[in-house]
């Protein structure tokens, strides 16, 4: 990559969007940075105990050193897990937002989740895409990892959609599912994880120039 370039992506559960956002930084050659990641980062055991810097997944990337920093800065506060108490998850989004701040101003990568097309949405260098699919498309996916009934299957995807509508909503006041929030949005029922890997790449060429 000729040009440094953070690429965020939102998606619907179940459509393949974290398999986007892990193809696509292989295919670029950058970190990809998801939101069960930034869980473990966020865990003040974790940092403290120093758990993370052994996870083959974080170990000798950017977003463990990042996190150590920042977690530094909040030396003596107990960072809470993910809870339904109001200052515990306000004070959990803040420092997860420094991290990928951070992260950004660091290298080029992939950010999965966590509202980071809001979080950086005032960078030049940033592209947002949102995936998405059929409720069909998705029950389908997922129905090799989740055995249960259609119905209940879909019922479940539903409401990991609304958790996270609801998330977005809470933390940046706007439609998690509004395309004017994002430059690029796409499905992986019409052009599969391959293609949308390919048509991120394409825009991103547009944009800063062939950069790729």
């Amino acid at each position: 990559m000729k040009k440094k370039v953070i690429i965020t992506i939102a998606r619907e559960h179940g459509s393949g969007g974290l398999k986007v956002g892990k193809r696509l930084a292989e295919e670029l050659g950058i970190n990809c940075y998801d939101s069960e990641m930034f869980q473990l980062v966020s865990d003040s055991k974790n940092m403290r105990d120093n758990h993370v810097a052994h996870d083959d997944r974080i170990k000798g990337t950017s977003l463990f050193n990042v996190a150590k920093v920042q977690y530094a800065g909040h030396e003596g506060e107990e960072l809470p897990k993910e809870s339904d108490d109001f200052l515990s998850m306000k004070d959990l989004f803040e420092y997860q937002s420094e991290i990928i701040r951070a992260l950004a101003d660091k290298e080029p990568c992939v950010i999965v989740g966590r509202c980071s097309n809001y979080i950086l949405k005032d960078r030049d260098d940033t592209v947002s895409v949102f995936i998405h699919a059929s409720i069909e498309y998705r029950a389908r996916r997922i129905s090799y990892v989740h055995d249960m009934p259609e119905k209940e299957l879909i019922s479940y995807i539903n409401s990991r959609d609304r958790h996270r509508a609801d998330y977005y909503k809470y933390y940046t006041g706007h439609d998690w599912k509004n395309a004017r929030y994002y430059d690029i949005s796409l499905s992986t029922e019409r052009f599969g994880i391959s293609g949308c890997v390919e048509e991120i790449k394409k825009f991103i060429n547009c944009r800063y120039g062939e950069v790729l």
